[in-house]
């Protein structure tokens, strides 16, 4: 009882001399506090590509001009950025296509979002290069008097969730994350992402952060892993602005789309996570996106050998 007591007593003074410490070292801070001028020198011009193929689909390919940190971003910066003249070709060894630019003008329903989505992008109506698993595929961008290639992979074969499921996220009782459970295949390296879409509501298949992973500390293994919701970037659906962002609903139709990548591709998604993650965090280390295009461009050329699951929100045990 002694020791109890002396070591009570000791936390008590410890806690109080900690507080003491931070009320001094945020007096001080405040007390040196000065205005820093940064001047970070012009970013050097850069074709950005961003581009994949998947399982029974043909390519997919937008390609952009970078911009500056504190360059101006609106609706304007980013019709600017669009390269809309480049000339993208897709191989897989035996067929080629090249890609026509297209604007493709997909009205959304207003409770979700309150404009019409429209991207810019290459891709072939009727490709004769399709995604398979065990393919290998061949991007070449030419843009701005420059050329630019990169090689990916479609791993096989396809790897499925054993089963996915929803699961309430206490103390909600109507709001949880999608679960999945997943049979590693031993003996070999895996790389994964996930992605989800509820239908009616999301455009697309969205990923959150933290969903391309990795088998170095689950090869072989089986278990569970859940994530939360995608959510478009500087979305205003209403359900991303109040308690229920990152979360799915009860009634929800989700649609799990599970995808096997190779590593260069698992490599950039990580490090775009990362630098997402830490994006404005002045204290936050800077993280280089891990890219796969050669000739001085950045981004990524991705293949995703997918598996799609269904489910309907409901509670799980």
């Amino acid at each position: 009882m002694v020791n109890v007591m002396h070591n009570n007593n000791y936390l008590v003074r410890l806690a109080s001399s900690l507080r003491l410490s931070v009320a001094l070292a945020s007096l001080f801070l405040v007390s040196c506090e000065k205005n820093i001028t940064i001047n970070l020198p012009p970013a050097p011009n850069q074709i950005v590509i961003e581009g994949h193929i998947e399982t029974g689909q043909g390519a997919y390919v937008l390609v952009t001009r970078n911009s500056g940190y504190f360059a101006p971003l609106d609706s304007n910066a980013v019709l600017n950025a669009i390269v809309r003249n480049a000339t993208v070709i897709v191989s897989d060894g035996a067929h080629t296509d090249t890609l026509p630019f297209i604007t493709d003008i997909v009205p959304t329903p207003d409770h979700y979002l309150y404009t019409t989505y429209i991207p810019w992008y290459y891709k072939k109506a009727i490709p004769t290069v399709i995604g398979q698993p065990g393919g290998t595929y061949y991007l070449t961008v030419l843009a701005d008097g420059k050329k630019y290639t990169s090689v990916t992979t479609m791993p096989a074969p396809v790897i499925k969730l054993d089963s996915v499921w929803f699961k309430l996220q206490p103390p909600s009782d109507s709001l949880g994350f999608v679960w999945g459970h997943l049979s590693d295949p031993a003996n070999q390296q895996n790389y994964y992402r996930w992605y989800a879409k509820r239908l009616h509501k999301d455009k697309k298949f969205l990923a959150t952060v933290g969903s391309a992973f990795n088998d170095r500390f689950i090869n072989g293994k089986s278990f569970d892993f859940g994530y939360d919701r995608g959510m478009e970037p500087n979305s205003t659906a209403p359900d991303d602005k109040n308690a229920e962002a990152g979360y799915f609903k009860i009634k929800d139709t989700v649609v799990v789309k599970f995808c096997s990548t190779d590593m260069a591709t698992y490599d950039f998604y990580a490090s775009y996570e990362v630098a997402a993650a830490s994006n404005g965090n002045p204290f936050g280390s800077p993280a280089n996106l891990k890219s796969n295009i050669q000739g001085g461009g950045l981004g990524i050329w991705a293949g995703f050998t997918t598996s799609f699951d269904t489910l309907v929100d409901k509670p799980h045990p």
